[in-house]
C-alpha cells in the first residue's frame, strides 16, 4: 500500500475484523468453476462443479464417464466415497447419494440451508453442515436423519472424527466435540475469531491443528482440552485448514504465506505469496499447493523450496488428490487439470462449461485502522487519500481501494474497504 500524500509507518496500520467472514460464502455466482476436492473412485474422479453439475471423468484421459445435474451450484462441498456411493452436497439446499459406477440418485436429504463444506463418513454415517446452523447425521445407506445438532451460525465446516467422537468447528467461534452415535455434547472450547475452513482440521497424536480467521493458529491438546501454544499468522487468517508432514504443520493462510511450523509452534520456513494461498496436500516427500489467487499450483519440497509451478487461467483453491504419479486439481479456468508430480507437465485436463464463479474476498470483511501523530492532525484534517493495492503482472484479480480518513479526538482515523473487483471471464 501506498499513500499519496503523507507518509504513514506499515506499524501504524491495523486491519481489524469489520464483518461476519462465513458471510462470504453466500454470495457467490455461478459458472463451470471447480472448486470441489476431487475423490477417487477405483479409476474414476469425481467432482462437483458451479454449473450444478456433479462429474464423474476415467483417470486416464480424463473422459467423461457420468454426470448428474443438482439444483444450484456446487463449490467447497467436496464429494465422500462410502462404499459404491458418492455422497456431496448442493447450494440448493440437498445431499446427494449417487451410485458412484454409474450416476443414479439413490437418496437424497433436503436440510433447511445452503451447503457449501465437504461431510464426513464414520461408521454407517454421513456428517454435514449447512446455512441453516445445523450439523447432520445422514444413514448412509437410506439418507434417513438418524440425529442434528445446531450452532449459533451458519458453518462452512468440514468435520473432523477423532475416537469416535466428531470435532466440528464454526463461525460462531466454537468447536464443539460430539458423541457420534447420538450428537450429544461432550465439551465445547471457544475462540477469539470465527472458525471457518473447508477442510477439516488436521489431527496427530491427539493434538488438533485449527486457525481463525483473525489470524491465530491453535495446538490443542484433545485429550485435556489445553491449548499447548497459539501462533498468529497475520492479516485474514488462515485460508484452508493445513496437514501435517512428518513433525510440522504445513499451514496456508489468506496473507499470502504458507507456513511450516513445528508441532511445538517454531516457524521452520516460509514460502512466500502476494495473495492468499489455497489448499495443501502430500505425497509423502513433496508438497502440493494450490496457488490460491496468483494462478500457480506449485511443487515444493519439504524444505519449502519450489520445485515446480504450473500456470492456471484461473484461481486453484482447493486441495489436490494424488494417484499413480499423478495430481488432480480443479480450478476457477473450469477445468480439472492432469499434472505429472515430478515434472509438473500436464497430461490431460476436462472442460465443465459454465464461465467463471466468484470466490469470496477476505480483504472486503476488514477494517484498516490508522494511528496519526497530534502534530499532523491539523494538516491532514478532512483530506481524502487513495490507497491502490494489485497483484503480480501474471494474475487476473485487481483491487482498488479508497479510503477516507476522519481525524478523531484520540488522533486516530479509519476507514472501510471498497473493493471493485474485477475477474476475468474464462
Amino acid at each position: 500500500m501506498a499513500f499519496d500524500d503523507f507518509s504513514v509507518e506499515m506499524s501504524e496500520l491495523e486491519l481489524k475484523k469489520k464483518n461476519d467472514l462465513n458471510a462470504a460464502w453466500w454470495g457467490i455466482t455461478e459458472g463451470g468453476s471447480i472448486e470441489t476436492r476431487p475423490v477417487l473412485y477405483n479409476d474414476t474422479i469425481i467432482f462437483g462443479s458451479a454449473n450444478h453439475n456433479i462429474y464423474a471423468v476415467e483417470i486416464n484421459a480424463l473422459n467423461e464417464r457420468w454426470k448428474l445435474k443438482t439444483g444450484s451450484f456446487i463449490l467447497s462441498s467436496s464429494p465422500v466415497i462410502y462404499g459404491n456411493s458418492v455422497i456431496i452436497g448442493s447450494y440448493d439446499k440437498n445431499v446427494y447419494c449417487v451410485d458412484a459406477k454409474n450416476g443414479e440418485l439413490k437418496w437424497k436429504f433436503k436440510t433447511q440451508g445452503e451447503i457449501a463444506s465437504p461431510g464426513v463418513v464414520h461408521d454407517g454415517l454421513f456428517f454435514i453442515t449447512g446455512r441453516d446452523m445445523m450439523l447432520y447425521a445422514l444413514d448412509c445407506e437410506t439418507g434417513e436423519l438418524v440425529w442434528k445438532f445446531k450452532t449459533y451460525n451458519s458453518n462452512v465446516s468440514e468435520p473432523v472424527i477423532h475416537n469416535d467422537t466428531l470435532i466440528l468447528h464454526s463461525s460462531d467461534r466454537n468447536l464443539y466435540c460430539l458423541n457420534c452415535r447420538d450428537g450429544s455434547l461432550l465439551w465445547k472450547y471457544t475462540a477469539e475469531e470465527e472458525l471457518v475452513s473447508d477442510v477439516a482440521f488436521p489431527i496427530q497424536d491427539d493434538i488438533l491443528y485449527f486457525g481463525s480467521t483473525g489470524g491465530i493458529l491453535y495446538a490443542m491438546d484433545l485429550n485435556t482440552q489445553v491449548i499447548k501454544w497459539k501462533f498468529y499468522v497475520g492479516d485474514y487468517g488462515i485460508s484452508k485448514a493445513g496437514i501435517v508432514l512428518d513433525d510440522m504443520l504445513i499451514q496456508p493462510t489468506n496473507k499470502g504465506i504458507l507456513y511450516a511450523i513445528s508441532t511445538d509452534g517454531n516457524v521452520l520456513w516460509k514460502f512466500m505469496r502476494e495473495e492468499s494461498v489455497g489448499g495443501v496436500v502430500t505425497d509423502g516427500d513433496r508438497i502440493y499447493v494450490s496457488g490460491g489467487e496468483n494462478n500457480f499450483f506449485y511443487c515444493l519440497d519439504k524444505d519449502g523450496s519450489e520445485v515446480w509451478k504450473f500456470k492456471t487461467q484461473g484461481y486453484n483453491w482447493s486441495p489436490a488428490v494424488i494417484k499413480d504419479g499423478f495430481v488432480y486439481f480443479g480450478s476457477y479456468d473450469c477445468n480439472l487439470y492432469k499434472l505429472d508430480k515430478i515434472t509438473g507437465d500436464l497430461a490431460a485436463k476436462f472442460n465443465c462449461p459454465g464461465g467463471v464463479s466468484t470466490y469470496p474476498d477476505w480483504k472486503e470483511y476488514f477494517e484498516v485502522s490508522v494511528s496519526i501523530p497530534e502534530t499532523e492532525v491539523e494538516e491532514i484534517q478532512k483530506q481524502r487519500y487513495s490507497v491502490t493495492e494489485s497483484t503480480d503482472e501474471e494474475s487476473t484479480s485487481e483491487y482498488k481501494t479508497r479510503i477516507t480518513y476522519q481525524v478523531s479526538t484520540q488522533y486516530s482515523s479509519k476507514g472501510k474497504y471498497q473493493i471493485d473487483s474485477r475477474e476475468e471471464a474464462f
